[in-house]
This record gives C-alpha cells, structure tokens and sequence, in this order.
C-alpha cells in the first residue's frame, strides 16, 4: 500500500498492510536550519525529501504558515483570518482600509472603517524562531474595550471568501501517494471559538462571556456568513478529508462551553460532509478526558494530534476505547519521548515498542507526533521508530 491508501484505510476502519507513520516534521526542520544543525545528508532536502529519506509518510495537515508568498497572506493574522496558497479559499477585507507598520519580527495593523477603528500586534520572539514556530503571537489584541466590537463585526461582515483550489491541488500533487493532502479550513470551530482565540485573551473572554453575553452573541451572528462560506467551500473543494477546529482542552474549552458551542457546528459539518462522501478532522491536541464523550457526539472522524501519557492525563488506550472504533486516533507519540534531555533511551524504546507491537495490526491510528516533532528531538529516535513500524507486518 501507499501511504495515503494506508491513511486512508486507516479512517475507513480497515487494517492497513502496515501501520501508518506520518509525523509533523516542520519546527524540527525549520529550526535545526535556521541554528544550522540539520544533520549534513539532510541539509539540502525539502520536506517532503526529508519524509522520503525518514521513510515516512509526507505530513500535508496542518499547513506552513511560513509558506506565504504574498506580502499580505498573513496580515489579518490578529483577525483569525488566513490566507495562504494552500488553503481552498482566500478572504479580501472590504470597505476597511489597513494601515501596516512593520519593525523587526513585529506587525501592528490599525483597521479604518465607517464606524471606527481597531489596532491590532502581532510579533515573532526569537524563541518563537529558534523553536521554528510558524505562526506569530499576537502581542495587541483586536478586542480591548466595547467599542472594538463594533469595529470587528463590521469587518467580518464586508469580508469576501471565494474558492481557491489551484494551491491544495499542487500540493495535492507535490504530496502524491506519499501521503494525505488535507483541506484546512480554520483553527477555530464556530465564531464564539473564534472571538475567544484569537480576538482577546481567555481570561478577558470568560469575564466578558459572563458580564457581557448579548454583546458576544452579536460579534458570532455577524461572523456566522464568514464560517458558512468557508465550510461551504471546504465541503465542495476535492479534498477528501477537511481539517476544521482545534485546540480543545478541559480547562480552556470545558465541557459545558464545548457542548453549547462547538460541538453542534461540528456535528452539523460532518454530516455534510459524510454526505458527500468526505471526512471531517479535528486538532484535538490539549487534555481531552472530560471532553472525550462529547466527541463521539460531534460525529467527526479524526482526531488530530492526540497527545497521550505522559503530556497528558489520558493513557492511549484510554482515548481509544473512548472512541469505541469510531474516531481514528492521528498522534499518539508525545512529542518529549524524542527529546534525550526529557527521556532516557530506555523509556523511549519502551513507550515506542510497547505502542508499535500494540496496535500494528489494528485500524483506526495513524502514529504521529503530538503535537508535532520539536527542535530538540533527535534524529535517531525518529529513524528507531519507522525500523520498528517496519518490522512489524
């Protein structure tokens, strides 16, 4: 098999011929090239040379938010709002006009529109870059005082979304049968997701959530058209798997908040897009105990970048008999096993082997690396973990 017919069998419920080994190799790349420690043999090869010469699959999920080749693709990063070659739909501010200011790894945009105005800060640190962190921490959020909601609702509603398939088919094709080029579509799950990543920080929303919710629930109607059009995009685009939604977690998202607003926009989604004969992925890379049955009720097929024991408080195994044969498991690998300063050779070899000759033979898993493989992780144990899928068929 393939390793995209193995990914693939894999979500269907099938076994593949082997089990599907397809790690997040990014920031370990980009970080080892930018300290110049990538190791000699590796030094001129892409990323997907690089998934090649691992003898891996090509990781193609989460997208390189680096990878933006026009001055303005990551401008409205403050807004929640992406535009990059390979998502399927690309956003236009209208009636807005932006002012930028660029100094160092910092952006400050101001947005002027009718009925005011908003600034908002985006910035790199440098271990942001020595860590081969992609996307910027957003220094100055677009949300600081009432006035501001006004402003953002009146940008999310003269926003223009139109299709864009020509990026994901190129790396449809770059990736080939090497692996799964997934359509992602947006971090957040629904508007009220969105207004509490990335427009003010968490502790600012569940006050504001509390003392303010009508004002809340205005911003999420008039960013509702934005979530219909890029769902409707992602669902007639040619992908077969659409990623929407991540970052889930008992404290940050807990139960009661997942269950009135996320989880209805995503059960909706995956029944339109099981209708046309797609699956729908979610990054679910935070501590999921407490939120793991509402998952089975959200209907989606994969959870992405699942990050067991010891990072989290859910063992594996725990995770999938949750998931009861219904939800495939993309992850499993926490990512401080690869890591010798955090662990010794001997437990890395245990976890990889106990986990390798565990679920070989059985479906519903494609081992990854949660929630990706990090600067510090080393190339042997990387190389130690596809001998060992390999040895097992």
């Amino acid at each position: 098999m393939t390793e995209r017919e193995r990914i693939l069998a894999a979500v269907r419920g099938e076994i593949p011929d082997r089990l599907p080994w397809v790690p997040r190799l990014e920031f370990w790349y980009r970080a080892r090239q930018r300290a110049g420690t990538l190791p000699s043999e590796l030094r001129s090869l892409n990323l997907i040379e690089l998934a090649d010469r691992l003898g891996v699959g090509a990781y193609a999920v989460v997208p390189d938010f680096t990878d933006c080749p026009r001055e303005t693709d990551m401008l409205d990063r403050a807004l929640g709002i992406y535009n990059l070659p390979v998502l399927p739909y690309r956003v236009s501010l209208e009636e807005a006009d932006r002012r930028v200011l660029r100094r160092d790894h910092e952006t400050v945009v101001e947005y002027h529109t009718p009925v005011g105005a908003i600034r908002t800060a985006t910035v790199f640190t440098d271990e942001m870059l020595e860590a081969g962190v992609s996307v910027s921490h957003i220094k100055e959020h677009a949300i600081r005082e009432p006035r501001d909601f006004e402003v953002v609702g009146y940008i999310f509603s003269h926003l223009k979304v139109e299709p864009q398939v020509q990026g994901y088919l190129a790396l449809r094709e770059r990736v080939g049968d090497r692996g799964l080029a997934v359509a992602w579509l947006s971090p957040a799950a629904c508007p009220m997701h969105h207004i509490m990543k990335e427009f003010m920080p968490i502790e600012q929303f569940y006050y504001t959530l509390h003392d303010c919710p009508a004002e809340l629930q205005r911003l999420a109607e008039q960013m509702e058209p934005f979530y219909q059009r890029i769902r409707e995009i992602g669902a007639d685009s040619p992908a077969e798997v659409v990623l929407y939604g991540a970052n889930y977690d008992d404290m940050l998202t807990p139960p009661p908040f997942f269950q009135k607003y996320i989880l209805p926009p995503l059960r909706q989604y995956a029944e339109v897009l099981h209708a046309k004969g797609k699956y729908l992925m979610t990054h679910t890379d935070g501590e999921n105990r407490r939120l793991l049955p509402l998952y089975l009720e959200a209907g989606f097929d994969i959870a992405d970048s699942v990050c067991p024991y010891p990072m989290t408080a859910c063992p594996l195994e725990e995770i999938r008999e949750a998931f009861a044969d219904r939800i495939t498991i993309w992850g499993g690998i926490p990512s401080v096993l690869l890591c010798p300063t955090s662990t010794s050779d001997e437990q890395f070899r245990a976890f990889i082997d106990q986990l390798v000759e565990r679920y070989a033979r059985q479906s519903h898993l494609i081992l990854g690396v949660s929630d990706m493989v990090t600067a510090d992780a080393d190339w042997e144990r990387l190389r130690y973990i596809t001998e060992k899928v390999a040895s097992i068929v």
